[in-house]
């Protein structure tokens, strides 16, 4: 699964604390939370990406909330060359209703991101119908959503429905976005994806850059969802 930037996501806003060489907690502009309903055939799959307020200052904290339960494959800054160069972060977590929120500290860059397993794919015979729900833990942020299909996945349908192009990976996963909300403290964003499995399709899509609003989301998706799967895999095999 790529790093599709990671539709969507969430934010936990802290306050700033002023010490001298000491990390302080930064203000996320947008959390972009992308879900693989498949993910690698074993379990699915989530990764939320916390875009960093750019005039915050390094080294600062940033908090990611996850579903609860969730068990946490990665997690760390994204530097945007080779994915073997991305730090991993050590992250404390703590729970507040029905998401964990890990915090941990980025020294380099403003993107963070976590990557999480959520247990057995929802699949039935060759139907997969897959549903993730988001609360907001902090104050009022944007949230970007998307879904992540298989290859050769057909049929394909999604809630919210799909806003602008998707993009397709070198392995033929595609990635949906669904939108942008802002969610208020204790608001939910439900994003579902249902398709049949092993099917061929005519490829009417296009590998431009979905639509969102803002340059900054259009870059920061660009980054994060055009080389998610390949990404991710190369990191794993650095740290295997």
């Amino acid at each position: 699964m790529s790093r599709l930037v990671r539709p969507v996501l969430l934010a936990l806003v802290l306050s700033a604390v002023l010490f001298p060489s000491a990390a302080y907690a930064a203000d996320v502009t947008e959390y972009q939370v992308q879900y693989s309903p498949v993910g690698d055939s074993t379990q699915a799959l989530l990764i939320v990406t916390a875009v960093i307020d750019p005039g915050a200052s390094l080294p600062a904290t940033v908090s990611v909330p996850v579903p609860t339960g969730a068990t946490v494959l990665w997690a760390g800054e994204l530097l945007g060359g080779s994915p073997e160069d991305d730090p991993a972060r050590a992250a404390t977590m703590v729970t507040i209703g029905d998401m964990d929120v890990y915090t941990f500290t980025v020294e380099r860059v403003r993107l963070a991101q976590v990557e999480v397993g959520l247990g057995a794919p929802p699949i039935t015979g060759d139907r997969v119908d897959g549903t993730l729900v988001w609360t907001n833990t902090g104050p009022d942020v944007l949230v970007s959503g998307s879904i992540v299909a298989e290859p050769d996945a057909v049929e394909i349908e999604t809630v919210p429905e799909v806003i602008g192009n998707r993009q397709i990976n070198s392995i033929g996963e595609t990635l949906h976005p669904v939108g942008s909300v802002r969610l208020a403290t204790g608001e939910s964003y439900t994003i579902q994806g249902l398709w049949q499995r092993g099917g061929a399709e005519s490829d009417t899509g296009s590998p431009l850059l979905p639509i969102f609003l803002g340059a900054l989301a259009v870059a920061i998706v660009a980054l994060i969802a055009v080389v998610v799967g390949e990404r991710k895999r190369a990191r794993r095999r650095s740290e295997a």
